[in-house]
């Protein structure tokens, strides 16, 4: 009888049965569906630069590159990292410009070589957190790299080569969100890329922590490392970059 008599009532009338308004019952579970939330956040990094490149089948090791600390770095890169949030889903665009100038480098015994390189790094990527804290995350990172290299022996100009370069990465990686405490807030990353589509292999490990002065504003102190192993043939040679960037970054973020 019970089951009858529900059957037969209309949908709109049972919370009225309860004394409760049906437009209050939606505009409450309106309010408790997720909406949608922002995050921006411009970082500074200052990274050390070690490795090898080649332009032109000329291969060098760059030297001075310096100590991944708080020391003259020997690269600047200014990093813009955008997330809209929906309920468990993320989705990120981070672009990246570095300039590493005069850098310098060599053919043992006796070649010396000048280097400079002008980067754009930019990410796309969509996470989803799978437990609390944890997600997993996948995507792309687009590179692009122009080189210019001089090589000379005891000072004299030996040859001049240039390269501009670029290819995009898939990537695979967890991140790892969670509160230290009062205003602080821990946040990591860590993903792996390339598989031969693009670089023959990269790595990128991150990890910041971010202190809320309002709900809107906080600053950001961390350390980052990137790393790929590059190379292509040319017509004129190979060109490949086996390049590891690492330092710590600094930054401010706005929530929305």
């Amino acid at each position: 009888m019970l089951s009858i008599l529900f059957a037969g009532v209309a949908p709109a009338s049972v919370p009225a049965r309860f004394g409760l308004d049906p437009r209050e019952v939606v505009a409450q579970a309106a309010a408790e569906k997720p909406g949608w939330s922002f995050d921006w956040a411009p970082y500074y990094w200052s990274a050390s630069l070690s490795g090898s490149l080649a332009i032109d089948g000329q291969e060098i090791d760059l030297e001075g590159g310096g100590g991944g600390g708080l020391g003259a770095p020997a690269l600047t890169g200014y990093l813009g990292h955008i997330e809209a949030h929906h309920g468990p889903w993320t989705y990120c665009f981070a672009p990246i410009f570095i300039n590493a100038s005069d850098m310098a480098g060599g053919q043992p015994p006796t070649t010396d070589a000048n280097v400079t390189i002008k980067a754009q790094v930019h990410e796309l990527f969509v996470a989803r957190e799978f437990t609390p804290g944890w997600e997993w995350m996948v995507g792309a990172r687009y590179q692009k790299l122009e080189t210019d290299m001089d090589l000379s022996i005891g000072g004299v100009p030996l040859s001049s080569h240039k390269s501009s370069t670029s290819w995009t990465d898939p990537i695979v990686g967890l991140r790892y969100n969670t509160p230290l405490g009062g205003d602080w807030s821990l946040h990591c990353r860590s993903d792996i890329g390339g598989f031969g589509v693009g670089s023959d292999f990269v790595w990128n490990a991150s990890a910041v922590a971010n202190y809320k002065f309002t709900e809107l504003f906080g600053v950001t102190l961390g350390y980052r490392a990137l790393s790929y192993d590059f190379s292509a043939d040319g017509p004129s040679g190979r060109t490949s970059y086996n390049l590891s960037m690492f330092g710590p970054i600094i930054g401010v973020s706005f929530s929305f």
